[in-house]
C-alpha cells in the first residue's frame, strides 16, 4: 500500500512540475478543488466495492489502477497546489 501511494505521489508530482497551467490560479479555484476531493475521498470506498467481480485478481487490478489510482493521485495533486498556492501568497520575509 506504501509503495501505490508513492506512485501516486510520483504522478501527482510529475502531472505538477509538466503541466503548471493545470493549477488553480486563486484560492476560490483551489477550494473548489478541495470539495472535488472530498467527494472523490467519500465515494472512493463505495466505488471500489462496486466493481464487479472483485474477490478476482483482474477485478482487484482494475479497482485500483482504473479507480483508486487517479483518486488518490488528484487527491495528492490537489493538496500540491494549495501548498503552491499559500507559498505565493505568503508574505515575503526580510
Amino acid at each position: 500500500m506504501l509503495l501505490f501511494v508513492l506512485g501516486a505521489g510520483a504522478l501527482a508530482v510529475w502531472v505538477a512540475l509538466r503541466l503548471p497551467r493545470l493549477a488553480p490560479q486563486s484560492f476560490r479555484a483551489g477550494t473548489v478543488h478541495l470539495v472535488a476531493t472530498l467527494v472523490v475521498g467519500a465515494v472512493l470506498g463505495p466505488l471500489l466495492r462496486a466493481v464487479p467481480g472483485l474477490p478476482s485478481e483482474l477485478s482487484l487490478l482494475v479497482a485500483l489502477f482504473l479507480v483508486a489510482l487517479p483518486a488518490i493521485t488528484y487527491m495528492l495533486l490537489v493538496g500540491m497546489w494549495l501548498i503552491q498556492l499559500a507559498v505565493a501568497g505568503a508574505p515575503a520575509r526580510r
